[in-house]
């Protein structure tokens, strides 16, 4: 894999790790003992959805281009 690949998949990779992170939180904050902060939870969830969106949008884009140098 060479340098230019690798730094075409570190955004998507970080953002699928921000997303990830969204959505754990957000599910914490539909516990019971959290219940007060569900909105926030809600929130997240919506964050990690767009942030989802956002990393398939960029693959669609991607998809055409070619990686050979």
């Amino acid at each position: 894999m060479n340098s230019v690949t690798k730094q075409r998949q570190q955004l998507p990779n970080f953002l699928g790790l921000l997303s990830s992170l969204c959505f754990f939180f957000g599910s914490l904050l539909f516990l019971p003992n959290s219940a007060i902060y569900a909105t926030v939870g809600v929130w997240c969830f919506v964050m990690g959805s767009l942030i989802m969106f956002i990393i398939y949008a960029m693959s669609i884009k991607n998809t055409g281009k070619s990686t050979s140098s």
